[in-house]
């Protein structure tokens, strides 16, 4: 199969995504279920943040503008450490400081799920309210997913989207920082947006983008389509958590898809609590 043949299958394989979204595009509890209560926390004064907080001038690197643009200025140094990685060797311990020495000492890659954790803990250690927030398929969520980074912006009293691996956040027209359910809906309503680009130096993190763009002729959003289905946080956002065992993820479920799921709880492979939930209110609460 040559060039053109691949872009024409990997389009139609991308627009089965975009119909997906159409198909399920509304969170609401059935009538005759009771509602999970969603209670999250997060802890931003653990010792380990604070040392890690010093440990790479953070305040530095954030500097002193705005809320946003701390927010932004910290994502870009994450994404700056090293380029993509699509299977990176794992180390047995999962934190901020393993991860960035990885990058750093050990010129290794990173994936998203590596560059989201680093993201989230250094949030929390200057402060902000962060979630890894793990977004999925409609199906063979065991094959691909992606990780991005939720924070929360007091400004806008809102969550908004922090691409670590990527590289990019997101706008309306006017300029202002998108969360994840404002996208999704935004794609489903086919409304303007602008996914913004954080990276003037890395090359390596330039090309990978450009994979997307211009070899396939697509762009952020249409792989934020994919994953933008469903989503999954830890109900414990703190240093660290990647090492606890037995943690519990709250699941936003779309109406209609796997009905059967709504407010049960399933034990997955690796020993993660999975709560399925449709309380979109509730899953993005204010910290």
């Amino acid at each position: 199969m040559n060039f053109f043949q691949d872009r024409k299958k990997y389009h139609a394989w991308k627009l089965k995504w975009f119909q997906l979204l159409y198909d399920f595009p509304t969170f609401t509890v059935p009538p005759n279920v009771s509602p999970i209560t969603i209670s999250y926390s997060y802890n931003t004064t653990d010792a380990n943040l604070q040392r890690l907080k010093e440990t790479y001038s953070l305040e530095k690197i954030a500097g002193d503008g705005t809320e946003i643009e701390q927010i932004i200025n910290l994502m870009t140094w994450v994404y700056q450490l090293a380029s993509h990685a699509n299977e990176p060797e794992f180390p047995e311990e999962r934190n901020a400081f393993r991860f960035i020495r990885l990058a750093t000492i050990e010129n290794k890659q990173l994936n998203c799920y590596m560059k989201t954790v680093i993201l989230n803990e250094i949030y929390l250690a200057m402060g902000f309210c962060s979630r890894t927030t793990h977004l999925l398929p409609h199906s063979d969520e065991e094959k691909e997913s992606h990780f991005i980074t939720s924070v929360f912006l007091a400004s806008l009293n809102k969550w908004i989207l922090m691409d670590p691996d990527w590289g990019m956040y997101v706008t309306d027209r006017k300029g202002t920082a998108l969360g994840v359910m404002e996208i999704r809906k935004r794609l489903i309503e086919g409304k303007k947006m602008k996914a913004k680009g954080v990276d003037k130096k890395n090359i390596k993190n330039i090309l990978h983008n450009l994979k997307y763009s211009l070899l396939l002729g697509v762009d952020y959003f249409w792989f934020l389509s994919e994953f933008l289905f469903k989503m999954r946080c830890p109900t414990n956002s703190k240093f660290n958590q990647e090492m606890e065992k037995n943690r519990t993820f709250y699941e936003l479920i779309p109406d209609g898809y796997l009905d059967e799921r709504i407010h049960t709880t399933k034990i997955d492979k690796k020993g993660k609590k999975l709560l399925f939930v449709r309380n979109v209110e509730d899953f993005w609460q204010n910290p």
